[in-house]
């Protein structure tokens, strides 16, 4: 067992269930249930009918496993793949509109210039394939982006982070789903199987996640920061050019 396939099986659900999730108001109010609750709880009862066939298969491995089965507690994966569903459902009009299209929006704020939004595509298209359990992609990498686009408030964001990161399994799930909520309202796209690989492994490595989560949102804002000062830099160099040769 291993984090690949946890994060193959939340990427099935994922993309099985945002179509719904966009096109019927129904199955989202039914996936809403289990936000902040544990899987037992019967008001999660409906919400079986549609998470249930992601895990089977995925839990039979980790029971098979001893390692796994410290990794991946089955009780921790299993709300990592309801709590997934329902903040899936929960999204704000705007971010389930982006469903069916790229799934990033890589479209920076009005005053961003185009050298910067360069810098960053070409960062990310670079990275992508050594990288193939989206540890960039992770939530505080996220967030860390979000904050240098302008799109969240840097010290806020930051403040909210390290307090999710102390929380029990418990208190991340209650508190996750507002943070993902603030996130979407402000246009910032979230990796969803990503986001349940780390809250799968949250009851038996906690620090781990959130150490990764902190770095990411710190890395991020320095790499995001340094190619944009590089692309900027590259333009004013072309623009010296020009003007010389127009001279």
């Amino acid at each position: 067992m291993t984090d690949k396939e946890v994060l193959r099986a939340a990427d099935r659900m994922v993309e099985h269930l945002q179509e719904r999730v966009r096109d019927e108001p129904a199955v989202r109010a039914v996936l809403r249930r289990a936000s902040g609750k544990r899987v037992e709880d019967p008001a999660v009862l409906p919400v079986h009918g549609f998470v249930a066939r992601y895990l089977d298969r995925l839990l039979t491995s980790i029971e098979e496993d001893e390692r796994a089965r410290w990794r991946f507690p089955e009780e921790d994966v299993e709300r990592a793949f309801y709590g997934v569903a329902a903040m899936l459902a929960a999204q704000p009009r705007q971010a389930r509109d982006r469903i069916g299209g790229e799934g990033e929006d890589t479209t920076d704020e009005e005053d961003t210039s185009t050298a910067d939004q360069k810098a960053t595509d070409t960062e990310d298209t670079e990275r992508r394939p050594s990288d193939p359990l989206r540890r960039r992609s992770n939530l505080g990498a996220v967030l860390g982006k979000a904050v240098t686009r302008g799109r969240l408030n840097a010290d806020t964001t930051e403040e909210r982070l390290h307090l999710l990161c102390r929380q029990s399994v418990d208190g991340a799930h209650a508190q996750l789903p507002r943070l993902i909520l603030h996130a979407n309202d402000k246009d910032v796209p979230i990796d969803w199987g990503r986001l349940a690989l780390d809250l799968s492994r949250w009851g038996a490595d906690r620090d781990s996640v959130a150490k990764e989560w902190v770095q990411g949102y710190h890395r991020t804002i320095e790499t995001e920061k340094a190619g944009r000062d590089e692309a900027l830099a590259e333009k004013n160099d072309t623009d010296d050019d020009s003007e010389d040769q127009a001279a």
